[in-house]
């Protein structure tokens, strides 16, 4: 009995053997056929702020999309401001058309405030899904949307998730990051909390990885309106914008006639008399909790800011969350970079300037990609404000044996985080590509890691975007655009009145066709 017993388990046993070998052969055959071996890692695209709609009670009959607003509901903000800003023109009542403005904005935006910790309103959401193609390449990505309110190491998970989806899906150990704007504060998030071992290469594109100049003086109150700035950001900005073309010359002849500086004067004054209303009432309470906001605060800026913009409601986790990011990710970016480079990570980035950044801050003479600032994009660079250069005679700040210094004297790229491996390209607007970028980027992804701003003489460390023929360009004397767009209009010249007329006809043109519909919406509900 004994033995039948014995003999029975040994028959279990060696069955199950056999099984798990079966299993085992048939895993390790299904895992041999899954991994690619095309040479190229999967890359995923780690988007700018905004790369996710936001809806209010998805799925529902009630959705509504918050963020970024339609059209409709714009137009509808607009048309509920008409009588308010028309009142305030006759009574000067700041508190009463401050709270106009406040009540009307948050009729359209006011969803998004997060509750005292800095988590979302559990109403608003994203609709998201992990992509299922495993087709992938070199000039292929797979791309990465998320919640620009949330706290970046929140976000920083979801990434983490969305790499190891497109591993599995394409049979990769790695993937490759091409990071624009917020999303190179989300990739550092992911760096500093998962480390870069799941990471092959990784292109910052005008990414803020040390802030942006605009966001600490906004969140420290610092509002100024120049005209000389106004008139530069028409003339190099707006022409690649929707009917940029018409707005140029109406700016200059504008600026000529000294309209700019009347019109300025009253936004000074209208600054004055509502901006402290306008914070109290909405900046504060729908964006002072925001973490992923905060994320873009300048180290310069920051606590001065929790100073200005964090009311009583908020709490010592949302507290803990922005100092966290603050001080072990944005303040220590050196060391995670340079960890990822000497872990084999190879990394670019790639910043704009010589661009007039907004003109309704203090520091909007800062050098820019016309968003972000090129301090901050390229960090740790030395760069001169706008228009300006670093001076004649200048010297290197570091002598590493390479020059690192731009030909046009703005910039001095020695003190860079990563000096050899941080290009800047010349009139190039925030995160706006083309093939000259792509040739760029392909290149980079192709090279190993050895590739520097040296490497390649049609790709030295300092370039021009030419736009108009979309190439990137070695910037030297004959490519330099010199500061085309930084000298205000000349007045001396006649204004054709008959083409501005007609111009001034088109965009009235454009304007009505847009607001009308929105005003006979608006008679018809009442």
């Amino acid at each position: 009995m004994k033995g039948q017993v014995t003999k029975r388990l040994r028959r279990i046993f060696a069955f199950a053997l056999c099984l798990c070998l079966a299993c085992g052969a048939t895993f390790s055959s299904h895992a041999a056929q899954n991994q690619c071996d095309c040479g190229v890692s999967p890359i995923v695209y780690v988007a700018a702020l905004g790369s996710a709609t936001l809806y209010l009670d998805a799925g529902t009959p009630a959705e509504r999309v918050l963020f970024r607003p339609t059209d409709e509901a714009t137009q509808q903000l607009v048309m509920q401001l008409l009588l308010p800003a028309a009142r305030y023109a006759l009574d000067r009542n700041a508190e009463v058309f401050a709270g106009s403005i406040a009540n009307a904005v948050k009729g359209m935006l006011g969803e998004l405030a997060m509750d005292e910790n800095g988590d979302s309103n559990p109403r608003v959401t994203t609709k998201t899904t992990l992509p299922a193609d495993p087709a992938h390449g070199i000039d292929k990505d797979y791309y990465f949307g998320y919640d620009f309110r949330v706290d970046p190491m929140v976000t920083a998970d979801r990434l983490h998730e969305f790499i190891e989806h497109v591993e599995q899906l394409t049979g990769h150990e790695k993937v490759s990051l091409r990071a624009s704007s917020l999303g190179g504060i989300v990739t550092m998030a992911y760096l500093q909390k998962y480390g870069s071992g799941d990471i092959d290469a990784c292109i910052f594109q005008c990414c803020p990885v040390l802030g942006v100049a605009v966001a600490g003086d906004l969140f420290n109150k610092k509002i100024k309106l120049d005209p000389d700035a106004l008139v530069r950001y028409g003339v190099q900005v707006l022409p690649q914008v929707d009917n940029g073309e018409l707005l140029k010359p109406l700016i200059e002849a504008l600026d000529c006639a000294g309209i700019f500086d009347a019109l300025l004067g009253v936004g000074d004054a209208l600054v004055n008399d509502l901006k402290d209303e306008i914070y109290e009432q909405l900046l504060i309470p729908v964006f002072g909790r925001m973490p992923g906001l905060w994320a873009l605060v300048p180290d310069v800026s920051y606590e001065s800011a929790k100073a200005v913009m964090l009311d009583g409601s908020a709490s010592p986790i949302l507290l803990d969350r922005l100092d966290y990011y603050h001080y072990n990710v944005m303040g220590k970016a050196g060391e995670i970079l340079n960890g990822a480079k000497a872990g084999g990570v190879r990394i670019m980035f790639l910043a704009g300037y010589n661009m007039q950044r907004e003109p309704f801050v203090e520091s909007y003479l800062n050098n820019s990609d016309a968003v972000d600032d090129t301090i901050y994009n390229a960090p740790g660079a030395i760069v001169a404000e706008i228009g300006t250069t670093l001076g004649e005679g200048y010297t290197q700040a570091v002598d590493d044996g390479h020059n690192h210094l731009s030909s046009d004297g703005v910039i001095d790229a020695s003190t860079c985080l990563l000096p050899e491996n941080t290009w800047f390209a010349k009139n190039m607007l925030h995160s706006t590509v083309h093939d000259g970028h792509r040739g760029l980027y392909r290149l980079f992804l192709e090279s190993d890691a050895s590739f520097n701003v040296h490497s390649d003489a049609r790709y030295p460390q300092f370039l021009v975007d030419d736009t108009a023929n979309k190439r990137l360009l070695p910037l030297t004397s004959e490519t330099d655009p010199g500061t085309a767009g930084m000298e205000k209009p000349s007045c001396c010249n006649p204004v054709d009145w008959q083409a501005l007329a007609a111009q001034v006809i088109a965009l009235l043109t454009d304007f009505i066709c847009r607001v009308v519909p929105a005003l006979q919406n608006a008679f018809a509900a009442v």
